[in-house]
């Protein structure tokens, strides 16, 4: 028994049709967004200040001396004479980081990528890439790890940073 050729397109459709729908549910389901870095990618979007930074560097600029650095909230203005830098983080896995003075006058910006990882937090800025293990709840973001901040080609300096959100965007 042969099918008629109209009939023949419609079963085809059909079974397209029904193929893509069980696909699209499978895709979709609860599991699949529970992911640590589906929940960063979303909860990152919009705009963080620095609320405090906590750098321990084991030699600083390469050299032999250790040092540490404390940046509470108060002291970016009272200590610093700046206000506390901002970062936006966008859907399209950009970042800019932009240094003000008290007045609000810009004194940096810094532009960079980022990408949620399992459960790290990848950023590229020029000429250096950071490993965070961050940390969201609610509107608070710490992010830690073992980086080069100093920039000596060695990643033995201690790092945290605490972020409080400050506008969200989608």
């Amino acid at each position: 028994m042969s099918l008629h050729p109209t009939r023949t397109g419609l079963f085809v459709l059909l079974l397209l049709t029904l193929s893509c729908a069980g696909g699209e549910a499978e895709s979709e389901s609860p599991a699949a967004e529970a992911t640590p870095g589906a929940a960063l990618n979303e909860g990152l979007l919009g705009t963080w200040e620095t609320v405090e930074l906590d750098i321990e560097y084991t030699t600083f600029q390469g050299g032999d001396t250790a040092y540490a650095e404390l940046i509470r909230e108060a002291d970016w203005g009272r200590v610093y004479g700046v206000k506390p830098p901002s970062t936006v983080f966008t859907p399209d896995g950009k970042l800019r980081r932009t240094h003000r003075l008290r007045d609000g006058q810009v004194a940096n910006v810094t532009n960079g990528i980022w990408r949620a990882q399992g459960d790290s937090l990848l950023v590229i800025e020029p000429n250096v890439t950071f490993t965070y293990f961050p940390q969201l709840s609610g509107d608070r973001l710490e992010l830690s790890g073992l980086v080069d901040q100093d920039r000596d080609g060695q990643r033995d300096d201690r790092y945290r940073a605490v972020y409080r959100l400050v506008s969200r965007t989608r």
